[in-house]
């Protein structure tokens, strides 16, 4: 449950901020270049792009909330798929 809560957060956040780039970069190189960095590399191109562009305060907060989740998801399984 907690797994499947992060992956959504985090597609909403990859979305959110592919959305921001092209809507708020310069040329159009640039806003190809933030979309496929933010689709790659969230959350750390989020938290990057937040700083940079100063815009995208709650898609970052989104994404990091979603690691967060997706890791404390993943970490807990481990216990039913490894031999005992």
């Amino acid at each position: 449950m907690v797994l499947g809560v992060g992956g959504l957060l985090m597609l909403i956040s990859i979305v959110w901020f592919i959305v921001l780039s092209f809507q708020l970069g310069g040329s159009t190189g640039e806003k190809v270049i933030w979309a496929i960095v933010n689709f790659l590399f969230q959350p750390i191109a989020g938290i990057i792009f937040f700083f940079v562009k100063k815009a995208g305060l709650v898609p970052m907060i989104l994404g990091i909330i979603g690691v967060v989740f997706y890791g404390y998801g993943m970490f807990t399984s481990l216990g039913d798929v490894l031999p005992r």
